[in-house]
């Protein structure tokens, strides 16, 4: 049989990864030509990558998304040339795998020679059309989903196939690829007495699920021998899943694909990493860690610390912490080399005497520049004496004297050590974390939420930083994800876990105790809480992804949190908007909020509107006036107490 395959790509650098040609490599056995078609950059690696397959290769401006560049790769040919194929395949860079061969597939629908266009996989449609815009129908029809179908002979000859294409208007967005093309192709050409397939027959699950694929993909895998996966999966919307499962489908998809099947799952991995944004695949994971309070792998931990050099570094400013700090490096293993900063000769000598019975290898005490607190003390002084080992902690004597009540401030320094250095075990757990786990740079306490910290669940983490994380991930140049809309899985409190190698893009910048501002300092707002929400972004330039670890007592405590939360707010609201699932929720207080906010446009609590004006106030009015301008605010509009800017 000849066969043309028309492969659609698009990612912004214009970089291929190994997922795309282990797909191809399949695919390729099974057409006579294949065209790539690829929309905005390719990258010199990219083309290498597309050239082991093919001498056919389009690069065109971004535009039209992936309807466009079929038209693009259709109009290439013409439709005289088109017209010499017994089947011209189009698919895209969304799908994974294949899991198994191909050519299964391509068998099996050869069989049904009455087919004028089949699919590897359906949606179900929907009675109401989801989505805003020019709709042509009231309702979603079932349609072959566009990530792979293939035009017959005689229909690439058809006048109506050939006037649909040569008339198709430019698409503008993805919604508009939805209405025009994929929702409709389908039906459109079925009313037109045209016959279709698709190879994954999930008849069975549509009062199931309306996207198998997505939903429900080992079954499909498992169960009706489905080739392919979508890469989808692993940064699809958590909130999104929970409208129709329980978070459970990129699990087993994950769990499914390791175990049984014989797919290379570093290819995911590499992906991942390098273009989504942790925020989503981990919580689609599970990648959470959490920590026994007593050895799991005895063996395994021997070869750690016999093997692997493991480093604690430590910030010390307040000697009535003392004890406690030096409690906190006891739990760390013999082999451990331990390095302290303070901002003093006497302070110095006053560690040196506290850690001097301590059960570690070696204990180094600098005293350093009183500028920048610990984060300029780890960047400019304890960072080069830890780019060599394999596993390090940093930790500060935490003490958030600002906040009151004191108690507030106290749970956070708990939330921080309870998580991070539970005990003796708990390190050498994570020790264990590291070791089997190549990908993982940094793991990182769940930020707080209690008191006055709940501010960080409504501005994700983020409060007044995302600008200037933005900002400073551009001087480092980094090219990672990075949203207002998304947490960053960082280390609020700047108590973490890292591979030294994950964080070596920032350890190379060479700070200087200059970079940062002098004393006192903005609760908020500086280079240093910029600095403490970037770690995960600099892990993963490097390669590594973040995570948050918890011991398995706090686990239990957050999830009762969460619960009490959840019926602290959540069943006003649904209750408000009359909604019976999470996503009509949130969804309606979206809306509820979009028509009461100041400035009319609600979004991203780091990315609003208000939260630029008052970025630019702080910047470029005198300090004494912008916090004139804030107290006012504060007393007339709210909110009346705290440390953190609105």
């Amino acid at each position: 049989m000849k066969r043309l395959g028309i492969f659609f790509f698009y990612e912004k650098n214009g970089d291929v990864d190994e997922f795309i040609t282990y797909y191809l490599a399949d695919l390729a056995k099974n057409l006579s030509e294949l065209i790539v078609v690829c929309n905005g950059k390719l990258s010199d690696q990219g083309r290498k990558a597309f050239e082991q397959f093919t001498d056919q290769i389009l690069v065109r401006e971004n535009k039209g998304l992936d309807v466009w560049a079929y038209k693009t790769a259709l109009d290439y040919y013409g439709w005289e040339r088109l017209s010499e194929f017994d089947e011209i395949v189009m698919t895209n860079s969304t799908l994974m795998g294949p899991v198994r061969p191909l050519q299964e597939m391509f068998d099996e629908m050869a069989r049904n020679e009455d087919l004028d266009f089949w699919g590897l996989s359906i949606h179900h449609g929907a009675k109401t059309n989801p989505f805003k815009g020019k709709h042509l129908y009231r309702y979603l029809p079932v349609h072959i989903q566009s990530h792979f179908i293939v035009y017959r002979k005689r229909f690439v000859q058809s006048q109506e196939l050939q006037a649909y294409w040569n008339e198709m208007p430019m698409i503008e967005s993805y919604t508009d690829s939805v209405q025009r093309y994929e929702a409709v192709f389908t039906k459109q050409f079925e009313d037109r007495g045209f016959k279709w397939d698709v190879y994954v027959k999930t008849d069975d699950l549509k009062d199931f699920t309306d996207y198998p694929l997505l939903v429900c993909p080992v079954r499909l895998l498992r169960d009706k021998k489905c080739p392919l996966f979508k890469r989808r999966s692993f940064m699809h919307s958590m909130e999104a899943y929970l409208n129709d499962t329980a978070g459970e489908p990129v699990r087993e998809l994950y769990d499914y694909l390791q175990n049984e099947t014989d797919y290379p799952m570093d290819l995911i991995w590499k992906n991942m990493i390098r273009t989504m944004h942790p925020h989503d695949f981990t919580r689609n994971l599970g990648l959470t860690r959490i920590i026994q309070p007593t050895v799991q792998n005895a063996q395994a931990v021997e070869q750690i610390c016999k093997n692997k050099r493991i480093a604690l570094a430590m910030h010390l400013y307040f000697m009535d912490m003392l004890d406690q700090s030096a409690a906190f490096a006891a739990k760390f293993p013999p082999q451990t080399d331990v390095f302290v900063s303070t901002n003093s000769v006497e302070k110095k000598q006053q560690i040196e005497a506290a850690f001097s019975t301590l059960n570690v290898h070696s204990v180094t005490v600098f005293a350093v520049e009183n500028r920048g607190r610990d984060v300029a003390a780890f960047l400019c002084d304890l960072a080069p004496h830890l780019r060599e080992y394999d596993y390090a902690c940093f930790m500060h004597d935490k003490k958030a004297i600002q906040t009151k009540p004191g108690s507030v401030g106290a749970s956070f320094g708990y939330v921080c050590n309870e998580n991070v250095c539970k005990n003796s075990a708990h390190v050498l757990n994570v020790l264990c974390e590291f070791e089997n786990d190549p990908y993982l740079g940094i793991l990182c306490p769940p930020y707080p939420t209690h008191g006055l910290y709940f501010m960080n669940m409504c501005s994700g983490g983020w409060g007044p930083n995302f600008e200037n994380t933005k900002k400073l991930l551009k001087q480092l140049g980094l090219d990672v994800p990075i949203s207002g809309e998304e947490s960053p899985i960082a280390p609020f409190g700047s108590v973490f876990w890292f591979r030294p190698k994950a964080l070596e893009p920032l350890f190379a910048h060479g700070w200087q105790h200059t970079d940062f501002p002098p004393e006192p300092l903005p609760q908020d707002g500086t280079i240093s809480h910029a600095i403490e929400r970037i770690y995960p972004f600099v892990a993963q330039a490097a390669g590594y992804y973040p995570a948050v670890v918890m011991s398995s007592s706090f686990a239990v405590l957050r999830n009762d949190t969460m619960q009490a939360y959840a019926t602290g707010l959540i069943r006003p609201l649904a209750r408000v908007f009359d909604c019976t699932t999470f996503w009509a929720s949130a969804t309606a207080a979206t809306a509820f909020a979009a028509k009461k906010h100041l400035f009319g446009v609600y979004g991203p609590y780091a990315n609003t509107r208000r939260r630029h004006a008052r970025n630019w106030l702080r910047d470029n009015l005198p300090a004494p006036a912008y916090k004139g301008l804030i107290m006012t605010k504060r007393a007339i509009l709210g909110p009346r107490h705290g440390p953190y800017e609105d």
